[in-house]
């Protein structure tokens, strides 16, 4: 049975080496992301970092600049505003965590009230019983995110968010020059390959 990669040649579609060898490439590290298109997408010949990591690098920018600029009384509010948003996103995860317990426990109490019909089934009540304590522990007990927040000071909370606008520009430049070498080393392996088929081919004829 042919595969993805052989199906155009058992139809005949592909006859040369070179064809075949291009397809099978979207295989390896260089073209592993052309896996999901048309076999007969063609393989570029330069392959452009993404700008995914260029882009937060720019918002990282603009977020430094943006908090180097705050008077205090910018900072106080934006202290304030930060606090509400962990409170409220601290009440929805507890509000959520009760609400999964109560649903956890409600077929706790079924499965205590089923009785198995036969001896064979008295494992599956067993292992149902467990299924649910384990995620009533897991997911309803008390951890770092059961404590309520409490408010920054101004000082604190801009300490924080100038640490975080940092931390993520070091990131984001760190990454972003590791995926402009790697889109330098893929285009590299293709050209690199198709150099190989052309000195094939010319040994051919």
């Amino acid at each position: 049975m042919p595969t993805g990669y052989t199906a155009a040649v058992a139809d005949g579609e592909v006859t040369e080496f070179a064809d075949f060898a291009m397809r099978c490439a979207r295989a390896f590290g260089a073209c592993i992301t052309m896996r999901g298109e048309r076999s007969d997408t063609p393989i570029p010949d330069e392959f452009k970092p993404s700008e995914y990591h260029s882009n937060a690098i720019r918002e990282a920018e603009i977020e430094l600049r943006r908090l180097e600029g705050l008077s205090e009384e910018d900072k106080a509010l934006a202290a304030a505003a930060n606090f509400a948003e962990r409170l409220k996103s601290w009440q929805a995860h507890e509000d959520g965590k009760t609400q999964r317990k109560l649903r956890y426990e409600a077929m706790l109490a079924k499965v205590k009230e089923w009785v198995p019909p036969t001896a064979e089934h008295i494992e599956m009540k067993s292992f149902m019983t467990s299924q649910l304590q384990d995620s009533i522990r897991f997911d309803c007990g008390t951890t770092s995110c059961s404590t309520e927040p409490t408010p920054l000071s101004v000082a604190d909370w801009f300490a924080s968010a100038l640490s975080k606008a940092h931390r993520d520009l070091a990131f984001h430049a760190k990454e972003q020059a590791e995926e402009i070498e790697r889109a330098r080393k893929r285009t590299k392996w293709v050209a690199d390959l198709r150099a190989s088929l052309v000195l094939t081919a010319d040994a051919a004829e």
